[in-house]
């Protein structure tokens, strides 16, 4: 089974909010409710990211495929994202959380800017 869906959100600060509802009602419609609140954590700091650090808006994208969920924000920033060590000048932790509930995540490239990406296990 494979489900995909894709939108932009509002370059505001109720984005990671808005986030959080979409992933609950995609996982409750694809069926993987086990994998909502995982999710949505997620989902809320790849968003909050986007905001922090970039004048962008996310785009915000959710695939289902052999067994796995992957969460990923994409924006139009080039830089990198890396997860800074826990705790260092109060930041850090955010993607210390998505490491430790994904089986994998990373940062994907593009012309015009980056995916931030964490792939769930079902």
């Amino acid at each position: 089974m494979r489900c995909r869906t894709e939108t932009t959100l509002v370059r505001a600060p109720e984005a990671a909010r808005e986030a959080r509802r979409i992933v609950a009602a995609i996982c409750a419609d694809w069926r993987i409710t086990g994998l909502e609140s995982d999710a949505e954590i997620v989902a809320t700091e790849l968003v909050e990211n986007t905001l922090q650090h970039t004048r962008s808006t996310p785009r915000l994208r959710l695939v289902l495929r052999d067994g796995a969920l992957t969460v990923a924000v994409s924006d139009d920033d080039s830089q990198a994202c890396t997860r800074e060590e826990a705790g260092k000048h109060g930041r850090g932790f955010g993607m210390l959380m998505v490491s430790r509930i994904a089986q994998v995540w990373g940062c994907t490239r593009a012309r015009a800017g980056k995916t931030v990406w964490a792939v769930i296990p079902t």
